[in-house]
């Protein structure tokens, strides 16, 4: 009985896997913006962030450890290099499992000069159809609405809108996984190269002082 409770359990988490979504939503209407993150039924407000609730000061404890030094340009470069690779294809993961579920925007455009705005107006109206193409070339959509009106007595142009993307756990865990793993691999290699670089320099200064000394005593 407790074999095919556990083996319930397992196949239920398998299936929210697979099932559940995650994703983030955002929108302004014209004046200020929005954004919240979501898991399944859960959200999470990430703009504007919620006021923190106070918390206690904690005391510094004494002999706290020292800071370790942070990884210089050079560093962060050879890093970069060694994960583009692993970057290359998380992004390409990402391209194919990413789903626009909502983009609804409308654009009001409007200058103070007219005749610059009717001129701006073309432009913008041509990029955002570019840009609409290039974005259902590449990604999944799955509900979309862009309209752009023009008025005349409108100093600045005006945008309201929402937007809302996801992907599954299960896709979200076959882009993470293997990108932390290249991560912490490429880091702990770093390290250790770090460590028998500075061994061999001490080995190097080591020897310069023993050598100085036999050449005093001669």
């Amino acid at each position: 009985m407790i074999g095919w409770i556990v083996l319930a359990i397992v196949a239920l988490l398998v299936l929210l896997t697979y099932c559940l979504r995650v994703g983030v939503m955002a929108g302004c209407d014209g004046e200020k913006g929005w954004a919240t993150a979501y898991v399944g039924p859960k959200k999470i407000a990430l703009y504007p962030r919620p006021a923190p609730k106070k918390q206690k000061a904690k005391k510094r404890k004494e002999g706290a450890k020292p800071a370790r030094p942070k990884p210089g340009p050079k560093e962060l470069l050879a890093l970069a290099k060694v994960l583009l690779p692993a970057l290359r294809e998380a992004a390409g993961k990402l391209r194919y499992a990413l789903r626009v579920d909502e983009l609804t925007l409308h654009l009001i455009w409007g200058e103070a000069d007219p005749a610059d705005a009717a001129i701006h107006y073309g432009w913008v109206w041509g990029a955002a159809e570019a840009a609409l193409a290039f974005l259902k070339a590449n990604v999944k959509v799955k509900r979309h609405q862009v309209r752009m009106d023009f008025d005349y007595q409108l100093e600045r142009p005006r945008l309201t809108g929402r937007g809302k993307v996801s992907l599954t756990v299960a896709q979200l865990l076959a882009i993470v996984l293997p990108l932390g793993w290249a991560v912490l691999t490429a880091l702990l290699r770093q390290r250790r190269q770090q460590r028998a670089q500075a061994a061999s320099a001490g080995q190097e200064r080591k020897g310069e002082e023993n050598h100085g000394k036999e050449s005093s005593c001669q």
